[in-house]
């Protein structure tokens, strides 16, 4: 394992989703509470979208942690799937159950019969799709399908669709019409502003065992929030760069050049700040914070 600089217990910024590191920024944790709150009303299937490095991922991992035992779930990070038969091999697989050497509705059959028999037994199934932007529309009909499977009390399994802002036009379409207007959860996220994007950078080097403050000088805090766009996948390649170079170049702590040259090395300009900030550091507390989490209205209704 390559040493941390800065004596930092692990790696500040790490290279894929950590729970452990979960920030709870205000539009994330938002986002997190549509989900979990019609997830707990028996939605039957719930919709949550962004650019690309929002942080999708990460919550998908925080909403499986927050429904701890009350549901079982099969989440899928990898939706590049050919058919239908593809996407139920790949559920059957995340549940655990027998899927090789099947035909597509023998495997439909095994799923629907497990779901079923799950809900019978007081336990509903969550199937969470990341990247949800890479299914067709015969994918989507297929999870339509499996959401209206229903026992005396309420859906028996419920869809929480994840993607780029993109899938929202393959839901527009005439032939998704029943599945969009099941979506009744419609959460968006949004990069973070600049007070948050500084606090996810102080949060990521105190969660890794350092002295925040003291590792990232208040400029270069302010430069890797502004010159990252608030983007939580572009803030934590910024950020650990920025580590790496500060202490390879033996400083102290990270300053501006340091933050400069690790926005560079990302293709990234550093944008300066605001007028009638202090110079010893953005007053990033009277920024205003942005609206990270809104709904989306259906086609041809006003949001």
């Amino acid at each position: 394992m390559t040493e941390a600089p800065f004596g930092l217990a692990r790696r500040a910024f790490p290279a894929s989703p950590d729970l452990a590191c979960y920030y709870p920024a205000t539009g994330h944790e938002q986002a997190l509470e549509q989900l979990l709150s019609g997830l707990r009303d028996g939605e039957g299937a719930l919709l949550l979208v962004g650019p690309p490095g929002s942080g999708k991922t990460m919550l998908c991992h925080a909403l499986i942690d927050r429904l701890g035992d009350t549901a079982e779930v099969a989440f899928l990070t990898h939706t590049r799937l050919r058919d239908r038969a593809g996407l139920l091999q790949a559920l059957l697989f995340d549940l655990g159950l027998p899927h090789q050497g099947r035909g597509e509705q023998e495997m439909r059959l095994e799923l629907v019969d497990h779901l079923l028999k799950r809900y019978a037994a007081g336990k509903r199934t969550v199937l969470i799709l990341d990247e949800a932007q890479h299914l067709g529309v015969d994918l989507l009909e297929e999870l339509r399908l499996l959401g209206n499977l229903e026992g005396r009390a309420g859906a028996a399994v419920q869809v929480v669709l994840v993607g780029q802002t993109e899938l929202l036009q393959t839901l527009a379409r005439p032939e998704l019409a029943s599945l969009r207007q099941r979506l009744a959860v419609r959460a968006v996220l949004a990069p973070l502003g600049v007070e948050e994007a500084a606090d996810y950078l102080l949060h990521h080097v105190r969660a890794a065992g350092g002295r925040a403050e003291l590792l990232i000088t208040s400029e270069a805090l302010e430069l890797l929030a502004r010159g990252t766009g608030g983007v939580p996948r572009l803030l934590n390649q910024a950020g650990h760069l920025a580590l790496r170079l500060a202490s390879g170049g033996g400083a102290e702590s990270v300053d501006v050049e340091a933050a400069v040259e690790a926005l560079a090395a990302l293709g990234l300009e550093a944008e300066p700040a605001e007028r009638g900030t202090e110079e010893a550091g953005v007053q990033l507390a009277e920024a205003e914070p942005e609206e990270d989490v809104r709904l989306f209205a259906a086609p041809g209704q006003s949001a």
